[in-house]
């Protein structure tokens, strides 16, 4: 069976699930892969289309742009709905910084004819039917590569305090860069050996993302955030495991965003070591179930606790990595492939 992977990169569906699948006997590309997964839609004529929705109008450095399906050819070859990008179905309210109320065209009107739906998570599956009634996906939940990972952990060792504090997103609206700046001008200070890592500098998103507002915020809180010798900035990782390596110095992670409906970040985090902070919004509760899930005003008190508390610190870092471990490359494949398997053989 040829199956295509539209829009979906290693980062949410590991190279060892696009392996594994290749070894049960399914010849697998996509867009967003690397040789020899990677090949055009057209040339490789697939049996089956596995779809995931997003906007990236232009190329980046690291991938091409999306591909957007035409109706037509969604009539043709039977294709599954992954919706791995939800906010690209839904649209975004910036004003309330939650999902619009969607679903958007192009894909609304193709909803009637993909043969099969799914969702990154029980959340987004229940968002997407709130926005269009009779909708309901399945949920496949993505991946994090907990072998990769493991090899990098297994090379560190940990001290007796929690001695680092990780922020790592994109410097957008829907991460709530503000919160992230206030929370970090507010401990870095009160724990002076402590270092705390504020993602990649100026690591901007498209302007949909990163307004100028944002960036004038920015630059008027940056004079109180450079004088502070423990507030850091993570550089850019050329390779996943070089990254595996950064994440593996990590002692707490945190997020206080606004949008996530799954989060491999954190899970990749968590299971990499780190103690993890995250909101009682969103997916959350649901995917990091683990953690130290507070009130989104929290946040802050969460990190501070975890510094000043060693044994909890240990045990949410515990936590934290045994929930991230459900989410493997094996147990999503084990769960992509059925739907495969069924809209091929109905056709």
């Amino acid at each position: 069976m040829r199956v295509y992977l539209v829009n979906v990169d290693y980062g949410v569906l590991p190279k060892r699930a696009w392996q594994l699948m290749t070894q049960q006997g399914i010849q697998v590309t996509g867009n967003w892969s690397d040789p020899p997964y990677k090949q055009e839609l057209v040339e490789f004529a697939p049996d089956v289309i596995v779809y995931a929705p997003h906007r990236q109008k232009a190329a980046l450095s690291w991938r091409d742009a999306a591909l957007n399906l035409p109706l037509e050819l969604v009539k043709k070859v039977p294709t599954i709905l992954w919706a791995l990008y939800p906010d690209y179905l839904t649209g975004w309210d910036h004003e309330r910084n939650e999902h619009a109320k969607g679903p958007l065209e192009p894909v609304q009107h193709m909803l009637p004819y993909f043969r099969a739906s799914l969702a990154n998570s029980r959340f987004t599956k229940e968002l997407l039917k709130a926005r269009a009634p009779g909708f309901t996906p399945a949920v496949c939940y993505p991946a994090i590569d907990t072998a990769g990972i493991d090899h990098r952990v297994a090379l560190r060792q940990r001290g007796p305090r929690a001695h680092t504090v990780l922020w790592q997103h994109r410097w957008a609206t829907d991460k709530n860069l503000p919160g992230a700046l206030e929370i970090v001008l507010e401990l870095a200070p009160k724990h002076p050996d402590v270092t705390f890592y504020l993602g990649r500098k100026e690591n901007w998103d498209e302007a949909f993302w990163s307004p100028q507002w944002l960036k004038d915020l920015y630059a008027a809180k940056s004079p109180e955030l450079e004088p502070l010798s423990n507030v850091r900035y993570s550089r850019h990782f050329p390779t996943r495991e070089e990254y595996w390596d950064f994440i593996s110095s990590v002692d707490i992670a945190f997020s206080c965003s606004y949008h996530e409906t799954f989060g491999i970040a954190m899970l990749e985090q968590a299971y990499a070591g780190a103690a993890c902070v995250v909101p009682n919004s969103v997916a959350y509760p649901e995917v990091h179930a683990g953690t130290l899930v507070v009130e989104p005003s929290r946040v802050a008190e969460g990190i501070s606790s975890l510094l000043q508390d060693a044994a909890q610190w240990t045990q949410v870092a515990a936590s934290s990595r045994a929930n991230a471990a459900k989410y493997t490359v094996e147990q999503t494949v084990k769960t992509l492939l059925p739907f495969v398997m069924q809209v091929e053989k109905a056709n």
